[in-house]
């Protein structure tokens, strides 16, 4: 008896070798998971979940390639090539998307791919040592696993050889199905659902916190089964959404119907961070800050795997988009008879949106008309693409501002592009470009180009303020008219985060979401409203203000409201507040916090996201249309 050929037919060093690749696709997921710069620790390093599942994904791949007989050795080693070389692409492509918006990418957002491309030069700058450090370990681990290929570790063929791998398959694939029974349930109180794992894996709440607790390999799997799962809508979903509004009511307060009757313009200011509103970059803004309601502690939190696309749908349904990654154009055949075009037309407003990119882009004209916009006007379509970019082709474009105020009440929906990604993003301002050549005195202003730029840019959104007031006054419709601007995420597209941290006078990823919000109206009291609010309270606020009847169909709060302290939450259920401090997955608090306070916020957090989802996925109005 030798040690390559034993009385069972048991070869060791097959089995060793089998052992080795198993590690090594164990080693490949590990290293990709417990890089610093994703931040994706929501357990420890030692957790036995995500150390479980990778095993047995590894001995699954592992078995694959060993199954294959040894007089096959181009196939065993073809197929090793591309299944750790498919691992390796996913896994990097996953390492830059995190880096770049802070979240990890599912199948359904792959949708927004061609959107992404827009990007391309954005993601080659994130290219550097980090990235080539990574693959350089991949490629360590890749070539030790070539090395480890084997034979399968028992010595059977035909028939037996068949059932002994499919038998090792079904023990890994039940293993893996069983992990999740060992989770523990969360509090009844609610109290830090989002880190237990069960809540993770079974409301999938946060890609990002799923492949922390759950590994990679795990993620991907079951990204796949709820990427073809078919949504059921069951009759407890729809009784939970009715208990949850029927405690919603819309209370009166000495801000309701303050602008009732008047015209509405709501802008969603593209990349206008807070740090970039000053008197000499944004004076009109300052200005309308000044005279108006000026909220100072906003955040714009981002969920879903469009961080513009998810601001403006907030904006005007009051819903966030799915924590997920479904695109919001699977949404296109909901009904939102509740969305602010609908509540607005129901009053006898014409309802329209505006911005620079065609209707195609993001999907946005379907998921506009399905919100209930009666046409969405893209700027591209009456001038050339190089003016189009400019926000103030609003004004200055006759045809466009015909539209705009056309009828004699109007609700009309602004995108604003100009200070869209910086240099090195997307369709970049170079200093040959527009931007800086209308201001060139930005050139050299801070420490690098990009920021420049984006300075620049900010300004022509500013322009786009300025214009706007002045051809309203001229058209005497300024006494009659509100303009509320919020943001729709900090410029996440700065390469150079340190700086932007430091600038924004931020600690972490949370308060970088910190942007600028205001209400502007000839003669309104001005205020200064420090209340920590987010992007779900600006439908219920609006509502508020121009009294249009919602139902109590609503998530996030009337900022008015006495009665709400304020607040702003993350999908992965981090939460900050001015009045309870900052939460997030390691329990720092910035400032101290009564424990029952801290538990009533995280279960509110865990509320909101459930019915959230559940409203989209059972398409709940249109379930109950006709019964109200």
């Amino acid at each position: 008896m030798t040690l390559k050929n034993m009385k069972n037919g048991i070869s060791v060093k097959d089995t060793l070798k089998y052992i080795g690749l198993v590690l090594c696709f164990v080693a490949l997921e590990t290293v990709f998971r417990v890089q610093p710069e994703l931040q994706v620790r929501y357990v420890s390093i030692t957790d036995e979940v995500p150390i479980l599942f990778d095993l047995l994904y590894g001995v699954i791949f592992a078995t694959i390639i060993a199954s294959i007989p040894r007089t096959r050795k181009k196939l065993k080693r073809s197929v090793y090539v591309v299944l750790y070389a498919f691992l390796s692409i996913f896994l990097l492509s996953q390492y830059l998307y995190c880096r770049i918006f802070d979240r990890v990418y599912g199948l359904k957002t792959l949708q927004y791919a061609g959107e992404g491309g827009d990007y391309a030069a954005m993601v080659l700058s994130y290219f550097d040592r980090s990235f080539f450090l990574l693959l350089s370990l991949f490629f360590v681990i890749g070539i030790a696993g070539y090395f480890f290929l084997s034979d399968f570790p028992i010595r059977l063929s035909g028939v037996k050889r068949a059932g002994a791998v499919t038998f090792v398959g079904i023990l890994c694939t039940v293993g893996i199905l069983l992990v999740p029974v060992m989770f523990k349930e969360p509090p009844d109180n609610g109290g830090g659902t989002y880190r237990f794992k069960k809540t993770v894996y079974e409301q999938w709440i946060d890609n990002k916190r799923a492949v922390s607790m759950f590994g990679a390999y795990e993620f991907l799997a079951r990204d796949c089964y709820r990427y073809f799962q078919k949504t059921e809508v069951s009759e407890e979903d729809m009784e939970t959404i009715r208990e949850y509004f029927s405690a919603n009511v819309q209370k009166e307060n000495e801000m309701t119907g303050v602008f009732e009757g008047k015209n509405l313009i709501l802008v969603l200011m593209e990349s206008m961070d807070d740090w970039l509103i000053n008197e000499e970059t944004t004076p009109t803004i300052c200005k309308m800050m000044d005279e108006g309601i000026y909220f100072t502690d906003m955040y714009t939190p981002i969920f879903g795997s469009a961080a513009t696309l998810n601001a403006e749908f907030c904006g005007y349904t009051g819903l966030v988009a799915p924590a997920d990654g479904t695109p919001l154009v699977y949404y296109t055949n909901h009904a939102f008879p509740y969305s602010l075009p609908h509540l607005f037309r129901k009053n006898g407003y014409s309802a329209k949106s505006f911005h620079y990119n065609s209707g195609e882009y993001y999907n946005r004209q379907n998921i506009h008309n399905s919100v209930g916009f009666e046409e969405y006007v893209s700027y591209l379509d009456y001038e050339e693409d190089r003016t189009a970019q400019r926000d103030s082709t609003l004004t200055e474009n006759e045809e466009i501002y015909k539209k705009f105020t056309e009828g004699d009440s109007f609700f009309n929906f602004v995108i604003t592009f100009s200070a869209h990604a910086t240099m090195g993003a997307s369709r970049p301002y170079s200093h040959e470009d527009e931007a800086l050549q209308i201001y060139p005195e930005y050139l050299g202003k801070y420490q690098s180009e990009e920021m420049d730029s984006i300075s620049a840019k900010a300004r022509l959104t500013d322009d786009m303020f300025a214009g706007l007031l002045q051809r309203l006054e001229q058209d005497g419709l300024l006494d009659d008219t509100v303009i509320i601007a919020y943001a729709d995420h900090y410029d996440y597209t700065i390469l150079d985060q340190d700086y932007l941290k430091e600038i924004s006078d931020a600690d972490n990823i949370y308060e970088l979401s910190k942007t600028p919000f205001f209400i502007w109206a000839e003669g309104v009291n001005a205020q200064r409203i420090t209340k920590t609010v987010n992007t779900m309270d600006i439908y219920p606020t609006i509502c508020n203000l121009f009294r249009l009847d919602n139902q109590g169909y609503f998530l996030g709060n009337d900022i008015f409201n006495n009665f709400y302290e304020g607040y702003a939450f993350w999908q992965d259920g981090s939460w900050i507040s001015a009045g309870s401090g900052f939460y997030n997955e390691s329990g720092v608090y910035i400032k101290e916090n009564e424990k029952e306070k801290y538990l009533n916020v995280e279960h509110m957090i865990s509320e909101k996201l459930k019915m959230n989802q559940l409203i989209l996925d059972t398409d709940y109005f249109a379930q109950i249309s006709g019964k109200d």
